[in-house]
């Protein structure tokens, strides 16, 4: 499974969590519309001597930037049924998320199911219909939190449940640009552990592991994409 996301936005923000996501301005009279031919729609103008990169090679980050980076934030809960089935519980919020008029976030319709917005900050109005959220208003220092069903787990066999996420990127253009992602996964009392992480933990890519879950956390630039192996401890 190699599910996908994007979000779009100013600067434009591909942030992929297991599912395929996209966010982007829209004028709902012409479905080819492209925002990013649109400079009215941008909340803030990117400059690219703003760009911190221009490879998509990833570069784990050990300072802050002087700009707070997009925090992509994600709870994922993993239950008996999970384990059978695929479908796992998600939490996930967007923090810092630049300025835009109008924006609408797609998820795969195939991996997605109970889509509901949980809350909004400094946002007008945000609805979910389907395997879509429709975003109006976004302001500074806005945020969206989001609850669903999301198919996530795979059995390899022999005990081993993968977990494939990515690529998580934020670019403009031909510009990548600091981004901040924490992943928590929980499974309660399942007879589960950690058993590898790609990456590996290391300077920039903190893991925390316990009986019960893990998490993750890691600021970089260009694309990050994380796999996951958990095994059954019996």
């Amino acid at each position: 499974m190699v599910p996908q996301s994007r979000f779009r936005a100013a600067p434009l923000l591909a942030a992929l969590l297991s599912l395929p996501l996209v966010a982007q301005g829209m004028d709902p009279s012409d479905p080819d519309y492209d925002p990013l031919e649109d400079d009215s729609l941008w909340g803030e103008t990117v400059s690219p001597e703003d760009t911190q990169t221009t490879s998509p090679e990833l570069k784990f980050l050990l300072e802050e930037p002087d700009r707070i980076p997009h925090h992509h934030q994600n709870q994922i809960r993993i239950t008996q049924s999970s384990l059978e089935d695929g479908w796992a519980d998600l939490r996930q919020c967007h923090n810092d998320v630049a300025a835009i008029r109008r924006m609408v976030i797609v998820y795969n319709e195939e991996k997605i199911d109970e889509l509901q917005v949980e809350s909004t900050r400094n946002i007008e109005s945000a609805r979910a219909e389907g395997d879509r959220v429709d975003l109006r208003g976004v302001e500074s220092d806005a945020e969206v939190c989001v609850t669903a069903r999301m198919k996530i787990v795979e059995h390899e066999g022999d005990g081993v449940y993968r977990l494939e996420n990515g690529p998580f990127v934020r670019r403009f253009l031909d510009g990548y640009f600091p981004m901040r992602v924490t992943m928590a996964v929980s499974w309660g009392d399942l007879d589960l552990r950690l058993e590898e992480t790609q990456p590996e933990e290391q300077d920039g890519f903190d893991v925390v592991a316990s009986d019960h879950g893990f998490v993750f956390d890691t600021l970089f630039e260009g694309e990050l994409r994380t796999l996951v192996r958990l095994r059954n401890s019996y």
